[in-house]
């Protein structure tokens, strides 16, 4: 409880810091440069508010770049990994030709790509275990709402471990790429046993959906917080010495997680724990991830 509870105070803080106002510099065209609070964009324009010269409206085809800037002026990268947190995504889609890889834990190896602004697709290598692919779309409704969804599909490569789970989920993302909190909801299938002392296996639809709940926050211009927490329906189910079945149970558990993500121009450096609340509920898995877009 004390660990939810926890979770919670930091989504409650990066949902208030996602409110926090937006500072951009634009360069011109003609080589200028004009800083100020982000007021309001659209497809043909961007208006800012500057200390010199009040609110300033200018059309994209005068602009030939806008990048994330601090309150005082001092010039911010750009988040280059918004689109996801450790592992879940969030409904901000990669842009058409961006491409990015990710290595968590020496052992999981994804790679995703943008086909247009709004359909990415990948996939990736739990080695030696398992295959999986994430086709997601994701759309920017509002200034500060995203909507999307995807599949996630994993199977296993080696034989005979029946390994398999699949859910369709759907995504919504509140606050900019600097400071952001995304709910995700789907619901899956896996390939469960069908009883003691079976060997073989089917695919079963689950009865309750899967969430997650994750949030990212920028704290300087190298560092952002990250929490990415899955909670999902997990079904036990007993049978007696015979292989007859005696009585099942469900209860939703989850695994949390908190941690860093140092930012360089193009790459990243994750580092953070995970904590099952299953089990007893103490311990916590060290999490290293390297991630970099090009």
């Amino acid at each position: 409880m004390k660990k939810l509870l926890f979770v919670f105070f930091l989504l409650f803080t990066f949902a208030a810091k996602s409110q926090d106002s937006t500072y951009v510099q634009l360069e011109l065209k003609n080589g200028k440069l004009i800083k100020g609070q982000l007021i309001q964009k659209s497809d043909a324009e961007v208006t800012v508010a500057t200390q010199d010269l009040g609110k300033v409206t200018l059309a994209w085809s005068t602009i030939k770049s806008m990048n994330m800037i601090s309150k005082d002026g001092n010039d911010r990268t750009p988040n280059p990994h918004p689109s996801r947190y450790f592992f879940a995504p969030s409904a901000i889609p990669l842009k058409k030709g961006e491409k990015y890889y990710q290595n968590a834990l020496f052992l999981v190896n994804s790679f995703q790509v943008g086909l247009n602004d709004h359909f990415s697709i990948g996939g990736g290598l739990v080695i030696p275990f398992a295959l999986f692919i994430t086709p997601k779309i994701g759309y920017q409704v509002s200034e500060k709402v995203h909507v999307g969804g995807g599949i996630l599909f994993a199977t296993s490569l080696i034989r005979g471990l029946n390994f398999g789970v699949g859910t369709g989920y759907g995504s919504v993302t509140y606050g900019t790429k600097e400071h952001n909190l995304t709910l995700n909801a789907g619901l899956g299938a896996n390939n469960e046993n069908t009883g003691f002392g079976r060997d073989d296996y089917n695919w079963k639809f689950a009865k309750n959906p899967l969430f997650t709940f994750s949030g990212m926050t920028r704290i300087s211009n190298k560092v952002m917080l990250l929490t990415e927490n899955w909670f999902f329906s997990n079904k036990t189910v007993n049978y007696d010495s015979n292989g007859q079945f005696l009585n099942s149970s469900t209860a939703y558990n989850g695994i949390l997680s908190g941690g860093v993500r140092i930012l360089l121009e193009r790459s990243a450096f994750d580092v953070g724990f995970l904590t099952p609340t299953f089990g007893d509920g103490t311990g916590a898995i060290p999490y290293v991830a390297y991630n970099i877009k090009f």
